[in-house]
């Protein structure tokens, strides 16, 4: 691995695990092989503030399996079709819900970053909501009115209640060390969210005459 990356990653770790302000230069120096204090960083990085905002920048970069869904003509239905064709709507959100809740879990430091630590500025802000927000805020939307079906309804904002339900328990899990203080699991968590948004689904299929998945036995 190259020094430069090598040292975005372990910043980033270090940044995530003790928060922005606690890392030092030279702790970050040390772990990437460095002479700890000796300056090496600043051959790469003018500072640590533009190191956390390449650092984070990077990360979000790393779509892999997600990069696909950021395609305006990917079908997200055409997807579930073939990933469980005999699934509920219901069953159909909740993969929904957990591609996001792994998606938290493949960022996890920045994550931890923007939800946990309140020394960072805003050109990382900017970086998450521009580079991943707004993204994932797409995908979702582009879900669900395909789930619709062609009925109408906010569907924006019901992305941003579905995104904020998932990041919720990510981060209230990570928290209390990987378990949601209520001690439900993900699992129940995922599944009663999928539920409450199914029945938006439904609610705007009945208001537009649209059969809906439980007019259906189950299919869409």
């Amino acid at each position: 691995m190259a020094t430069r990356e090598k040292i975005i990653e372990i910043a980033l770790r270090l940044f995530g695990e003790q928060g922005f302000a606690r890392t030092s230069v030279a702790q970050i120096e040390g772990e990437a092989g460095l002479l700890p204090g000796g300056g090496g960083l600043f051959r790469h990085f003018r500072s640590k503030r533009e190191l956390l905002t390449e650092a984070v920048t990077h990360r979000l970069a790393h779509r892999e399996d997600w990069e696909h869904l950021l395609d305006p003509e990917f079908s997200f239905v055409g997807m579930l079709d073939s990933m469980a064709p005999t699934a509920s709507q219901v069953d159909r959100i909740y993969i929904l819900c957990e591609l996001g809740l792994a998606r938290l879990d493949h960022n996890r430091d920045v994550s931890r970053i923007l939800m946990r630590d309140n020394s960072i500025d805003d050109a990382v802000l900017t970086a998450f909501r521009h580079n991943e927000y707004d993204a994932v805020m797409k995908v979702v939307t582009r879900a669900l009115i395909e789930l619709a079906g062609g009925a109408d309804g906010d569907w924006p904002a019901a992305a941003a209640t579905l995104v904020g339900a998932v990041s919720h328990f990510w981060l209230m899990a990570d928290i209390f060390d990987g378990e949601h203080p209520s001690g439900i699991d993900s699992r129940r968590y995922l599944r009663a969210t999928a539920e409450l948004v199914a029945a938006r689904l439904e609610y705007a299929s009945k208001q537009a005459n649209i059969p809906s998945d439980s007019d259906t036995g189950g299919q869409s």
